[in-house]
């Protein structure tokens, strides 16, 4: 609505007048709009007498045997008809987007995540739902939800900031050691963490080609810490997993990253006997509002049944 017409003066008038009103005016008697409406005749009558008092016009002719519209009341009874057909098609339509979710949706996550979680999943929410178009920004930056636009983003972290966002835990992200077997047949297995120091790694968020890596066993054994190097050092993890199915080291990366390539056998686990410490919680962020727009609502909810998480939603 324009700036304009909401600061245009006007009268106070209720729905439930304009639209007593207009009753009387098509039934042509007072008795009769009062019956349709479910109220007493005094009710509809002094709905009629605050609208005109509220205008400050006679819109009824008032006679024992009949009421008729006056000549401005016909222009009124006009008007005011097509402004409620318009507002109840407002409700109609918003009630319908409700049902039946659309509109644009922009969505960001880190690059990573966004290939391995979101485009697989993409293209079923697509199907399900054709009249949302996707649009998905893969940065590692934090994009602020208002400068930025952002109706979702997934987020791995350990901890979150207080806010007015809503956070929906979607799974734990556990790292994993992770090399082709053409690798290893070269190379040899590894039987302790300790042999990680003779082998190439791949790994991303180092500083300047070094890192420490902790591994507890899985059996409940000590926890041990090594300081490693990396052969080859990427900002994202994809990087990383390529590089493994290319032959040239054990990758250290998120184990949803290489789901696929472990099923097909395309990379196996290394030390599996021991879980490498540092897994972080993946959740979906929407902003906090009492009333979620339908195409939030349809991913958000989307995404959830994907990963079997169950629970109150907003």
């Amino acid at each position: 609505m324009k700036r304009e017409v909401v600061r245009r003066e006007t009268i106070d008038a209720d729905l439930a007048d304009l639209r007593a009103f207009c009753l009387v005016v098509d039934l042509g008697s007072v008795t009769a709009a009062a019956r349709t409406l479910g109220e007493t005749k005094g009710s509809v009558s002094r709905r009629i007498t605050r609208l005109e008092q509220a205008l400050g016009v006679e819109l009824l002719r008032r006679s024992p045997r009949r009421v008729q519209a006056t000549e401005d009341g016909l222009a009124y009874r006009m008007r005011v008809g097509r402004a409620l057909e318009l507002l109840e098609d407002a409700n109609v339509a918003v009630q319908q987007a409700r049902a039946r979710p659309s509109g644009h949706l922009r969505v960001t996550a880190p690059f990573d995540l966004g290939l391995s979680i979101l485009a697989p999943l993409s293209a079923g929410f697509a199907e399900r739902f054709p009249e949302i178009s996707l649009e998905m920004l893969l940065t590692e930056a934090l994009l602020d939800f208002d400068a930025h636009q952002i109706d979702v983003a997934l987020r791995a972290t350990t901890s979150l900031p207080d806010s007015s966002l809503i956070a929906h835990r979607l799974l734990l992200l556990e790292v994993g050691l992770f090399a082709a077997p053409a690798y290893l047949r070269k190379h040899g297995p590894l039987r302790r963490p300790e042999d990680l120091r003779g082998h190439r790694l791949l790994m991303a968020q180092t500083t300047r080609g070094h890192a420490t890596i902790a591994l507890l066993p899985r059996d409940g054994g000590d926890r041990t810490e090594l300081r490693v190097r990396a052969a080859i050092a990427a900002s994202d993890y994809s990087f990383c997993r390529e590089v493994a199915l290319a032959g040239a080291g054990i990758a250290l990366v998120p184990e949803v990253n290489v789901r696929g390539d472990l099923e097909a056998k395309r990379l196996v686990p290394v030390l599996k006997d021991h879980a490498i410490d540092g897994a972080a919680p993946l959740y979906l962020v929407h902003p906090g509002t009492r009333f979620l727009p339908p195409k939030i609502r349809a991913f958000r909810d989307y995404l959830l049944d994907a990963f079997g998480v169950t629970g109150r939603r907003a």
